[in-house]
């Protein structure tokens, strides 16, 4: 628990320190004295740090409170966005979105191999009764029922505030169709289609283990290990997490060059052109 708490504010402070950073290197280059540049950057850089984790914590205690249950839309852009930019750090958002794109392409494997599945049953029920172990007419029944079943699996796990009735009556229609044929054809389905991408992530994860991309500390094996997990459910409370994260880091690094010029100016700070205006300016007042 402490270290996930350490990582997530290191991540908010460097997300933070970057912003500033990037920000004051945008002031090299011009009419800027050196000096002003890094009281600047500075300044930038604590303002994206206190912001961007104030911004933060406050979108996501906001979008939990507004939105707490899943977004009806998981494959949508809002979803996306805090799918990729709502988790707690943005490092694991890339390996969220990979998740999910995972389930995308197993669910058309499955779509795909239940087509190839039918057209092999209509055409020759005894040879595919022999090679599945499944009766080409069990098939046919239950095979359109294995992906309403999927959905209806996913509702229960996801919708947190459906009305107790109703869930019971979900769970009735889902139990009603988990009997022997069902068991089997879906068994059939998932053994020839979606279960050999995680056969194949594992072994890939084991080939794998040790070794670091190179130029990173991030291990090969456990990046490949962590694909088989299930993506999280994206709920307001990840949606506003990513926005409060960006409007805090723009706040507070705009706010923190705006705060630094200040300073500068009130310690004197000034650019050539500064100067030579002061110049211009006494010159003038003597009468030269």
């Amino acid at each position: 628990m402490l270290a996930g708490k350490y990582d997530e504010l290191l991540q908010e402070s460097l997300e933070g320190i970057g912003g500033g950073a990037m920000a004051g290197v945008g002031l090299l280059g011009g009419n800027v004295p050196l000096s002003q540049v890094g009281i600047q950057t500075l300044a930038a850089m604590a303002g994206g740090v206190g912001f961007g984790m104030l911004g933060t914590r406050l979108g996501a205690a906001l979008g939990k409170r507004l939105h707490p249950q899943a977004l009806k839309n998981q494959a949508g852009p809002i979803a996306t966005f805090g799918r990729g930019a709502g988790q707690k750090t943005l490092i694991s958002g890339p390996a969220e979105i990979m998740r999910y794109g995972k389930g995308q392409i197993k669910q058309e494997l499955r779509e795909q191999t239940t087509s190839q599945l039918m057209d092999q049953a209509l055409q020759n029920p005894q040879a595919f009764a022999n090679k599945y172990g499944v009766d080409a007419e069990t098939f046919k029944k239950y095979q359109s029922s294995v992906s309403m079943a999927g959905q209806g699996r996913a509702l229960m796990e996801t919708l947190e505030r459906i009305p107790p009735e109703a869930k019971k009556e979900m769970a009735g229609n889902v139990r009603e169709l988990m009997n022997q044929g069902f068991n089997q054809v879906e068994n059939l389905i998932n053994t020839q289609a979606a279960l050999r991408m995680d056969d194949n992530l594992a072994k890939m994860a084991m080939l794998q283990k040790g070794k670091v991309l190179p130029g990173t500390d991030i291990d090969l094996g456990s990046a490949f290990e962590s694909l088989l997990k299930d993506p999280q459910v994206i709920t307001g409370e990840h949606v506003g997490r990513a926005v409060g994260r960006f409007i805090g880091d723009e706040i507070g690094i705009i706010g923190g060059l705006t705060a630094g010029g200040a300073l500068a100016g009130a310690m004197g700070i000034k650019n050539d052109k500064d100067k030579r205006i002061e110049e211009l300016e006494r010159q003038l007042g003597r009468g030269y």
